[in-house]
């Protein structure tokens, strides 16, 4: 069977491999490896006159509801991005469009082949969730669900890695469910074929992993190692990827590292080799891609029952999410039961074995194949 041609629809280039934490480039290195066809089609670009005229609308909207709008999705915009995108598109030969997280583009899209939309979170459910989408006014809540439902409605498939957002996605649009597919992403980083025993009976290295320390729970994560060592644990927190407002004894620090920079690639994967836990108490996640990460490297993860995140962790298998309500008395607690060398090495153990059956992008391009098959 003649294998379809694809068009990679992307704000930035898919080889970029810090573009979405290294999404997007292994999304298209997957569909690659399959033997399709890809041509990149880059996100569509606004003119100066656009720009402006796009501004005028917001600062309107704000000046007259005296609430924030949403300058990313609103109606003009997505129907100028639709038509630049169709006119784009014109004279491409593809036989699916595949729309990684642009919205404003095929929300008003009118194009004969079927439209693949993947993302790992609804517009909807940024409100009220993420920073940014507090505090909008009404109107451009509606503005954003209709743009969004008119995407999505648009699609022949709509590919979302959490049961939270494909859940979502049927509840809140009335999409048919056979339309609605979970595909978990996996790691955005060199995996090694087999983890090794690490040594759990010396000094134990808690790895918090993230460029934003307060959304990633930096704070509840240096509390809890600092009562974790006051109970006599010898555990340290190994912060990588952003710098702390604070210092701690109980804390090392390692600024943001490229991943498109060799040194600093090697150098996240030593980490994770060298760790024993990954501990991200985070208060908002889509998904979580770190914990996909973290369970490739046979490190056990603590992390919030939040957003996404427990589509890739799982209590007592390859580590535990607590309730969002928790601090970090109840971190430590946890984190207190799973400190001995036997219950560690089982988590390592059973976290890789999460990984090998549901984290891999290899699951993650067999089930698109089969998708691409039926549209």
């Amino acid at each position: 069977m003649k294998k379809k041609k694809i068009a990679f629809l992307s704000d930035g280039s898919p080889l970029d491999k810090a573009l979405w934490s290294g999404t997007m480039y292994k999304m298209y290195e997957s569909l690659l490896l399959k033997g399709y066809e890809v041509e990149h089609i880059p996100a569509i670009q606004f003119t100066e006159k656009e720009k402006q005229i796009f501004e005028t609308i917001a600062k309107t909207h704000e000046k007259v509801l005296n609430r924030t709008f949403n300058r990313h999705q609103f109606y003009l915009k997505a129907r100028v991005a639709s038509k630049k995108l169709q006119k784009t598109l014109k004279n491409k030969d593809f036989d699916v469009l595949f729309s990684a997280c642009q919205i404003n583009e095929i929300a008003f899209l009118n194009i004969k082949q079927p439209i693949i939309f993947v993302n790992d979170i609804l517009l909807d459910q940024h409100i009220g969730y993420y920073p940014y989408y507090m505090g909008l006014g009404w109107y451009s809540k509606k503005i954003m669900t209709y743009i969004e439902q008119r995407a999505l409605q648009n699609c022949a498939a709509v590919i979302l890695p959490s049961e939270w957002s494909v859940e979502r996605a049927m509840e809140r649009y009335q999409l048919n469910p056979e339309k609605v597919h979970l595909l978990r992403f996996g790691p955005n980083i060199e995996v090694p074929e087999n983890i090794f025993q690490k040594e759990y009976s010396g000094s134990l290295t808690m790895l918090f992993l993230g460029v934003d320390w307060q959304r990633k729970g930096g704070e509840i994560a240096l509390k809890t190692t600092e009562i974790l060592r006051k109970k006599g644990f010898p555990v340290k927190l190994l912060v990588v990827g952003c710098v702390p407002p604070v210092q701690s004894e109980a804390m090392e620090v390692i600024p943001f590292l490229n991943k498109n920079r060799t040194e600093d690639y090697d150098r996240l994967k030593k980490l994770l080799l060298e760790s024993h836990l990954l501990f991200l108490p985070t208060r908002a996640e889509c998904y979580g891609i770190v914990y996909c990460e973290a369970s490739a490297y046979g490190l056990p993860s603590i992390a919030t029952a939040t957003g996404g995140v427990t589509s890739i962790v799982k209590d007592g298998i390859n580590g535990f999410a607590l309730p969002e309500s928790a601090g970090a008395e109840e971190y430590a607690g946890k984190i207190a039961e799973i400190l001995s060398p036997e219950q560690l090495s089982v988590l390592s153990e059973s976290s890789r074995k999460r990984y090998d059956e549901h984290l891999t992008w290899e699951k993650w391009g067999k089930e698109m194949y089969e998708i691409l098959k039926k549209i």
